[in-house]
């Protein structure tokens, strides 16, 4: 009987010319982060260096993968989000964000928006809890449980309780949830409307929602359904099966926008979709279309909104294959696996 080889798991080192890669890296992608916020990331990133070589929770991942393929592959979407969520004040919630992909990150950059961590695994947990505690992180929420329990998981939260008696709009820094009750005081999210939880609302008004390698489109619009006011919008990071994942939306969704995002050499097209209740539109200036048509993307869907964007404004495309371009050195370029 065969011995299966150990995993291997990537060092915990970090070093000067990881952050000059990441520098270049948010200078291909048109991302702009202030001396702190990037000071945090590249703290983050070390600190995830060292619980991963633990507690694997990236699998094998060297520098060059945890840069390109994790911390640039999320920080993409901000410009994006600035445009779509203009006002700090307004929530998101980034389901089964895992080790803090992008919720975490997002936490640095936009440290006036409440962010909450929704996520079951318990090492992810403890390091997302670690992760808020390290970086001082005041806007991040931990909630150890799943996206079906929700309005259970701010409501026993204690931190997010008292927020709630001082702020309503602003919850407490730092907040960790308790872990999740039994399965039978559960939410269900396939079987309640949206009516079900104008409580919820009330408390994050209005709750948006995010995700990254999470589920399929419409599990992810399914789950989320029912804490969704008129004004939620759902951004799914997508890259393969995304025309073929449109199609199983719930009737109750609609797809109000798909955003090309650049990306560093992943050898794929990401996009960020964007979804909403149905019969709702976006405000006129929150997309900003650059051409009437839709370029066809490998994997990216077609839709008829005309809020749909057809070209990035933060990265420079091949006119032959409308996918982001990088000047990265080749050298530095290995195979990687490409995301969801």
């Amino acid at each position: 009987m065969k011995r299966r080889a150990p995993a291997q798991r990537s060092d915990t080192t970090w070093t000067d010319a990881d952050t000059q890669r990441l520098q270049e890296g948010l200078q291909r992608l048109s991302v702009t982060l202030d001396e702190t916020a990037f000071a945090k990331v590249v703290q983050w990133a070390r600190l995830l260096k060292q619980w991963n070589r633990t507690f694997n929770l990236l699998g094998n991942s060297d520098s060059v993968h945890l840069i390109d393929e994790h911390l640039l592959d999320s920080l993409a979407i901000v410009p994006v989000l600035e445009r779509y969520l203009p006002r700090p004040e307004e929530a998101l919630v980034d389901v089964g964000t895992g080790a803090g992909f992008p919720g975490i990150l997002l936490a640095i950059v936009q440290p006036q928006r409440p962010i909450y961590l929704v996520e079951p695994v318990g090492k992810k947990v403890a390091f997302l809890r670690q992760s808020v505690l390290t970086l001082g992180l005041k806007n991040a929420t931990v909630l150890s449980g799943k996206i079906e329990d929700l309005e259970r998981l701010l409501r026993a939260d204690p931190a997010f309780r008292k927020g709630r008696d001082e702020a309503p709009s602003t919850p407490q820094a730092g907040t960790e949830a308790p872990s999740p009750a039994p399965a039978s005081t559960a939410l269900s999210a396939s079987t309640e409307s949206a009516a079900s939880h104008p409580a919820l609302r009330s408390l994050i008004s209005p709750p948006h929602f995010i995700c990254r390698a999470f589920t399929a489109l419409g599990r992810f619009a399914a789950l989320c359904e029912p804490y969704m006011s008129k004004d939620s919008l759902l951004f799914a990071m997508k890259s393969l099966r995304l025309s073929e994942e449109q199609q199983a939306l719930p009737d109750s969704i609609m797809l109000q926008a798909v955003e090309p995002l650049p990306t560093i050499d992943l050898g794929v097209q990401r996009n960020l979709a964007i979804l909403s209740l149905a019969g709702n539109t976006l405000a006129p200036d929150a997309a900003q279309p650059a051409a009437a048509t839709h370029p066809s993307h490998p994997g990216s869907a077609t839709t008829a909104s005309p809020l749909t964007q057809t070209t990035s404004p933060t990265a420079s495309h091949s006119p032959a294959t409308g996918t982001p371009s990088s000047s990265l050195p080749p050298s530095a370029k290995p195979n990687r696996r490409r995301p969801q």
